[in-house]
């Protein structure tokens, strides 16, 4: 019996430790196979008030913005019993952002193809990387200007961009748009950089830091743009 009473007792002690801390995980929704619509979310727990919640987007990636009605968000009052999993949030609410989904010809498993992906514990302004499959040679500099206050921090970014060609050509462009103040974000990190299926159509995922009621918590939104 003490045994048992133990082995309890350790299965919760576990669960708190999965829940601790707001950081959301992200999910690659995919492409429609235009390219011209990307859709993604993130889940996790919220810690101030200890419920779970999801987040899903379908964005428009020729012109950078949210698709009309195409985001859902979603706070659920359930209490978590040990070995429950949070990201049920995030299935529920999927439900709901099935039709437009489907509306938009959103294909799941066309997820396009991985330029980048973050470290865990990195989290550089600057990128160098080489695209394995054409040989170019990428240069992302994420410019970010902090204001405000430490209790209520206003940022704002841009996205600096250079590729050498392995045919001998070079570009440079910029993304983002450093106009857009945002509140209670403290600071910016690339999170993933996607090509999209028609091979022009780039999506930069970004994690965002943010100063919550109950401390920092991480968020995701992304930023597009098209190759020359």
């Amino acid at each position: 019996m003490r045994k048992l009473i133990a082995l309890a007792a350790l299965l919760v002690a576990c669960a708190g430790m999965a829940f601790a801390g707001d950081v959301a995980t992200l999910v690659n929704l995919g492409f429609s196979a235009d390219s011209a619509y990307f859709m993604f979310g993130f889940h996790g727990l919220d810690t101030a008030s200890g419920k779970p919640y999801a987040e899903i987007y379908l964005v428009d990636t020729k012109k950078n913005e949210f698709v009309p009605k195409g985001s859902f968000k979603g706070m659920y009052a359930v209490d978590l019993e040990p070995g429950w999993n949070p990201a049920g949030s995030f299935y529920k609410l999927f439900s709901e952002a099935v039709s437009m989904a489907k509306s938009l010809k959103i294909d799941h498993l066309s997820q396009g193809r991985l330029l980048y992906i973050q470290a865990d514990g990195e989290a550089p302004d600057t990128l160098s990387f080489s695209d394995y499959k054409t040989a170019d040679q990428w240069s992302v500099v994420l410019k970010e200007v902090v204001a405000g206050t430490e209790a209520v921090p206003v940022s704002s970014f841009g996205l600096e961009i250079s590729i050498a060609t392995s045919a001998g050509k070079t570009f440079s462009l910029k993304a983002g748009n450093p106009q857009i103040k945002r509140s209670g974000v403290q600071n910016y990190t690339i999170s993933q950089i996607l090509l999209a299926p028609d091979g022009k159509t780039v999506v930069v995922l970004v994690e965002r830091l943010e100063k919550g009621a109950s401390g920092t918590m991480i968020r995701y939104m992304v930023e597009t743009f098209r190759l020359p």
